[in-house]
């Protein structure tokens, strides 16, 4: 019987038949999945920019700190994934379906923690990086709206690694794009149009977030009813110690390696309020952020897919398949990056006018924020899509070192050697995270081509 519907579930195509099309099943909906991601922040930047440049770098500072909270559940995502796609690639469905529903109970109770410790957090936190009181008290009241939002966002994350994990990459994207549309439009109609509650301003934009995500997670629940994974929902409870304990193992250092970059955000940011126009200089940064993310969400996805294909093939012992599996994701992503560096670097101005269009000052940060990480995004794509692929491998401790040295031994440094000691004040900045994106990348082929990943015990 399980051979039988092994043969008809499109699931299996990650694990036998035409490695390139296994390679596009998986990724073309996390592509638009990511897209779709990305133009929520951009467009949370946007309207915030309609509201002033403080607006704006409140709105940036606070999801970077949203960010911190929320790596939690991205690390929870990182262990489910690995061990899902392992289970599920060895054609144990059972044992994949459990770790499922043990990831998802533990996602909740993390949801309902980091929610209450947002609101506790968010004035010290925002205090703590910034200088402006102006940016501090938008900031806070931002984040005391978005922190319920970690609740529906703690089911969403784990449901979409389930199915990613599994290979249905394609509900991911459903889930995904209805919360798009509901924060998108939210955004809109609460700040541009001031529609249906005058005067909620930066508030707008928490608020839809909110909505977004309660209404994507009730739809998740949906859909993990329906799907191959339904019994997840029921096998919740009771709670087993050891699987909730190796969905840890594995997401831990994933939890460390987006603190050590998200912590390391922080840092610049602190060395920006340094520079001098300080507000105008974070501004930038925040647009700027969201301007590459458009390039490299995409990657992301790639990231996602390959994580995916490379545990369900070594779950079925195809380790060949994985190998090759990894490096062709990975050429795609840098040739893709490579044509979106060019068209960064092009395009800075006009990207800078439409993002900025009232501060001349903001502009001109923007400008040379994007033409020198344009540089760098090759390197990236590298970073990106290995570090994925190693991560859906189980070997998640590589990607958190890698990151550490990037980040905290050569960004950081050289960010404050350059703006402040050499005077280049927010270039200095921006080239730091150009050269560290460097090595970042070439450490990550190095870590993937040692083979050491193939070891790694999930």
């Amino acid at each position: 019987m399980e051979t039988t519907e092994t043969k008809k579930d499109p699931r299996t195509e990650l694990i036998t038949g035409n490695l390139w099309r296994a390679i596009w099943v998986m990724s073309w909906p996390l592509l638009i999945t990511t897209v779709a991601t990305s133009l929520v922040g951009f467009t949370d930047l946007y309207v915030a920019g309609l509201l002033g440049s403080a607006s704006q770098a409140s709105v940036g500072l606070s999801e970077h700190i949203i960010f911190m909270f929320q790596l939690f559940l991205m690390a929870t995502g990182t262990g489910t994934t690995a061990i899902v796609a392992r289970h599920w690639g060895a054609g144990n469905r059972t044992r994949a379906t459990r770790f499922a529903a043990q990831s998802l109970l533990l996602s909740v109770t993390l949801g309902l923690s980091l929610a209450i410790a947002a609101l506790l957090t968010a004035h010290f936190a925002l205090g703590v990086f910034s200088r402006s009181p102006e940016v501090n008290a938008l900031g806070t009241m931002y984040l005391s709206i978005y922190g319920f939002a970690m609740i529906p966002m703690s089911i969403v994350y784990i449901a979409n690694a389930s199915f990613n994990a599994i290979g249905d990459s394609k509900t991911t994207l459903a889930i995904v794009l209805l919360m798009t549309v509901f924060q998108i439009s939210g955004d809109l109609l609460t700040v541009q149009h001031n529609w249906p509650v005058p005067g909620l301003g930066i508030r707008g934009i928490a608020y839809s977030s909110l909505i977004g995500a309660t209404i994507a997670s009730a739809f998740a629940i949906y859909r993990l009813h329906t799907s191959p994974l339904k019994n997840a929902l029921r096998q919740m409870l009771p709670a087993s110690k050891m699987m909730i304990g190796r969905v840890v193992k594995i997401g831990i250092p994933s939890a460390f390696q987006r603190m050590a970059w998200s912590l390391s955000v922080f840092g610049l940011f602190f060395i920006l309020s340094s520079c001098k126009n300080p507000t105008e200089g974070q501004a930038a940064w925040a647009i700027g952020m969201r301007v590459e993310g458009l390039t490299f969400m995409p990657i992301m996805a790639l990231s996602m897919a390959v994580a995916s294909i490379i545990g369900q093939n070594l779950g079925a012992r195809e380790l060949d398949r994985a190998i090759s599996a990894g490096w062709r994701v990975t050429w795609i992503g840098v040739a893709m990056l490579s044509v979106m560096g060019i068209l960064l670097y092009v395009l800075a101005v006009p990207i800078s006018s439409l993002m900025s269009p009232h501060e001349p000052v903001t502009r001109e940060f923007v400008v040379s924020y994007l033409q020198i990480n344009a540089t760098a995004q090759p390197f990236l794509a590298l970073a990106m899509i290995l570090s994925g692929a190693l991560q859906g491998a189980g070997d998640t401790k590589a990607p958190m070192w890698i990151t550490f040295i990037c980040n905290w031994i050569i960004r950081l440094p050289v960010a404050y050697v350059m703006a402040l000691t050499f005077n280049m004040e927010t270039a200095g900045c921006w080239w730091s995270m150009s050269i560290s994106c460097v090595v970042m990348g070439l450490l990550s082929a190095w870590r993937f081509k040692s083979l050491a990943w193939t070891k790694a015990h999930v």
